[in-house]
């Protein structure tokens, strides 16, 4: 009888487990429609339902499917598509099965209502690896979100795991689109804010997220490892990040790096929420007037009883800390926006805006006090990962310092905003300086009044450089494994999402617009690899410190150089793949400006090596 009864329980297991399954093929499938003579696909998942418009090419006609991660296979189910849709001559009808193939083209001819035939040119691609997110705007559209920065719309979210499992549907109190020179690039970084705090995947739990459109990386890695550099160091407060495809009202947007936001709370700023006190407070905040004198502004706030923390603020630069609400300038005349509390008191501008000055007086006359009052663990942390990865907004702005209520110190962090790094854009404006792999921070501080010159004034002091070395060292073994290895499984793991992103973006980054200094995407991981590399062997050279050479990567192979000008091709050169360009063709400087690498639209730089087929031309003073 037990016998029985246990078979009896297997038997029941294996049908529970079997209809489990049945409804899991059920749900996990793509199907096609048609609204209106325009194509897209439902995927639905377990628990949700997410639409994939079809996207088209405006240069060639060709249209695209870019399907998430959490597509299975490549089986399509013909949905509601008019009176008849063809696929390559074939007729398929409500409920049939059509099935892609990967690098293939299809030819698509779809019969409306009233009988007028739509041809579409098809691909499909898809995604590996890494989650999505779906968003869904209240009207239906992004235009508003993007045509002026703080812009914002609420919504829906859906976050569908790779697996295809749903993370996280909820509503979306706000999409807004954020950041400065990022800004202006067609493909928009944004701030969403959920209902509640989520730790969504697998980051810290928050309500504020942004979405990182990695625009100027041609690696799309430098953001990445500029925070993974972070937290090795063990920097506390460190913004956490993982790569998405992002879907905006079922449009493929591209390749994101989802982070943490940089603000006050837990799993993010831990320190005194000040802002939350104010608010207890002050109930009419959003009501309070502001002030902006000389050398401070910000709020004047009826009841204030606390002003020696928690505190977030942010090194600027003029035009941005103008857009700030809060904020004050040294006596030195360095700008800083107070990010939290939203609405600081005068009081409380004040009593930071002193605090800060007393260290910058102390760092300016060289007073070994200052550590007392400027934590120097995390300024050397910081100044490691700025130092390493040469970014060119070092010490200018998206420098963050926090003081916390109940300790003396000003730590410095959390490190932010590394998109123009490690090599990453021979940016006009500071002549090229940041794609030399043997340049320095400390010597950019140098250059301009608004720079903070903490690092260069502080970097000779000997509690400064044991501390530095120490950690340098620490790290040496940990970027032998990412040059080894770790580089290879990123790539590895976003390479499928990159595809579909170049196909959507790369014509939109020919002369200078962004995203890389090569046109092929592996060209440009070999150049993260190879500054990184170079950089490393330098700094271990500047610093004396004894370690085995890191390689820069080479397959062997020769490259074409082509060099040309208004007249036409002008010579050839063939350059080993990783050499560095040190003697460019001749040309006479009174006709000609310089040449200027065709794909990417940068100045020519000896720092810059050979990866790939380029062409450089030269054009005539005007």
């Amino acid at each position: 009888m037990r016998k029985r009864y246990w078979l009896g329980g297997i038997v029941a297991v294996l049908i529970m487990a079997t209809l489990f399954y049945l409804h899991f093929l059920k749900e996990n499938s793509v199907v096609l429609q048609e609204d209106e003579g325009v194509l897209y696909v439902d995927v639905n998942m377990q628990q949700s339902t997410n639409k994939v418009a079809l996207w088209q090419d405006e240069e060639d006609g060709r249209s695209y499917f870019f399907l998430p991660s959490c597509v299975r296979d490549h089986k399509v189910k013909i949905g509601c598509c008019g009176d008849g849709l063809e696929i390559d001559g074939d007729l398929y009808e409500e409920g049939d099965i059509f099935t892609w193939e990967e690098g293939r083209e299809y030819y698509l001819q779809l019969m409306d209502e009233e009988g007028t035939l739509h041809e579409y040119q098809v691909n499909f691609m898809k995604s590996a690896n890494i989650p999505s997110i779906f968003i869904q705007t209240e009207s239906g559209s992004m235009e508003y979100v993007n045509e002026e920065r703080q812009n914002l719309e609420s919504g829906d979210i859906c976050v569908v795991l790779e697996n295809g499992m749903t993370e996280y549907q909820n509503v979306l109190p706000k999409i807004v689109s954020r950041g400065n020179v990022s800004w202006d690039k067609p493909k928009k970084p944004y701030t969403i804010k959920l209902q509640d705090e989520y730790p969504l995947l697998g980051l810290r739990k928050g309500d504020k997220w942004r979405l990182l459109a990695l625009w100027n990386e041609g690696s799309r890695l430098n953001t990445k490892i500029a925070l993974d550099i972070a937290e090795r160091l063990g920097m506390n407060n460190t913004v956490q990040g993982t790569w998405i495809d992002l879907y905006l009202n079922g449009e493929y947007a591209g390749i994101y790096l989802l982070t943490e936001s940089v603000t006050v709370g837990e799993g993010r700023v831990d320190i005194y929420n000040l802002e939350k006190e104010n608010k207890q407070n002050n109930p009419n905040i959003e009501e309070a007037v502001h002030f902006e004198e000389e050398y401070q502004k910000g709020y004047l706030l009826d009841c204030v009883n606390t002003v020696e923390g928690g505190y977030l603020i942010e090194k600027d630069t003029g035009e941005y800390y103008d857009g700030e609400s809060n904020g004050f300038e040294t006596s030195a005349g360095f700008l800083f926006s107070i990010k939290e509390p939203a609405h600081a008191s005068r009081e409380q501008v004040a009593y930071i805006s002193d605090y800060v000055d007393k260290i910058d007086q102390m760092v300016q006359n060289g007073d070994p006090a200052v550590w007392d009052y400027l934590d120097r663990d995390s300024l050397v942390n910081a100044f490691l990962v700025d130092e390493i990865s040469l970014d060119t907004d070092v010490a200018v702005t998206s420098m963050y310092f926090y003081k916390d209520l109940g300790d003396d110190k000003l730590y410095t962090g959390p490190v932010w905003d590394y998109e123009h790094s490690f090599g990453e854009r021979n940016v006009e404006a500071v002549e090229g300086r940041f794609v030399n792999y043997t340049y320095s921070v400390v010597d950019h501080t140098k250059l301009y009044s608004s720079i903070l010159n903490w690092y260069m004034l502080l970097y000779d002091t000997p509690a400064f450089q044991e501390q530095m070395l120490e950690k340098y060292e620490e790290l040496l073994p940990w970027f032998e494994d990412l040059l080894n290895t770790g580089i290879d499984e990123y790539v590895e793991e976003i390479e499928d999402s990159v595809k579909m992103d170049q196909v959507m973006w790369q014509d939109k980054n020919i002369r200078g617009e962004s995203a890389g200094t090569y046109e092929d995407y592996y060209a440009n991981v070999k150049y993260t690899k190879f500054f990184i590399a170079k950089r490393l062997n330098y700094l271990c050279e500047r610093w004396h410190v004894p370690y085995e050479e890191f390689p820069v990567p080479s397959n062997g192979q020769m490259h074409h150089l082509t060099y040309s000008v208004y007249e036409g091709v002008v010579g050839t050169m063939d350059v080993m793949d990783g050499e560095e360009l040190k003697e460019p063709l001749a040309y006479d400087a009174s006709k000609y400006q310089g040449w200027i690498y065709q794909y990417s639209g940068e100045k020519w730089s000896p720092y810059i090596p050979v990866y790939e087929d380029m062409g450089l031309y030269n054009a005539k003073w005007e």
